[in-house]
């Protein structure tokens, strides 16, 4: 699953790849760029700015 989302997120800065296994058999979910709407917040505040810190935008 690691390289298939790997794969899928190549070019971009951040995308979270959803995937769900049943049994033997892995399937696609969703690929979302904000997770959250972009609205969730991340506490503490100090993950926040680490986090964010990690983007090169």
């Amino acid at each position: 699953m690691i390289k298939f989302a790997e794969e899928i997120a190549k070019n971009t800065k951040f995308l979270r790849v959803d995937f769900y296994v049943n049994g033997d058999e892995v399937f696609f979910g969703e690929a979302t760029f904000y997770p959250g709407s972009g609205f969730e917040k991340i506490e503490p505040i100090e993950w926040d700015y680490k986090l964010g810190s990690w983007i090169e935008i």
